[in-house]
């Protein structure tokens, strides 16, 4: 579904969603009901960073074909303690 911009004569811009190629040149008004033209505008085109879509794919991915874990994952050793100065107060076991 995509969703186009019609100008109302009473309610101004109003945003109706059609299937992608099915929308008219005139709509209702969800509003009032009265005859709307299609506005024309810009896409709206959004960049997002590497590893941001590199999740999506694996995300995307993993739908159809489930990566198989073999082993846990790794851990941090017991003696091993995080280097931040408010955990620095906290009980050590």
């Amino acid at each position: 579904m995509a969703t186009y911009g019609y100008n109302c004569p009473h309610c101004r811009e109003v945003e109706v969603t059609f299937p992608i190629g099915t929308a008219p040149a005139e709509a209702s008004c969800p509003g009032c009901g009265a005859a709307s033209a299609r506005a024309f505008s810009a896409p709206t085109l959004v960049r997002t960073r590497a590893a941001v879509s590199a999740h999506v794919r694996r995300a995307e991915r993993s739908a159809s074909e489930p990566e198989v874990v073999t082993s846990l994952p790794g851990r941090r050793p017991s003696g091993a303690v995080a280097l931040h100065p408010a955990t620095g107060r906290l009980p050590r076991p």
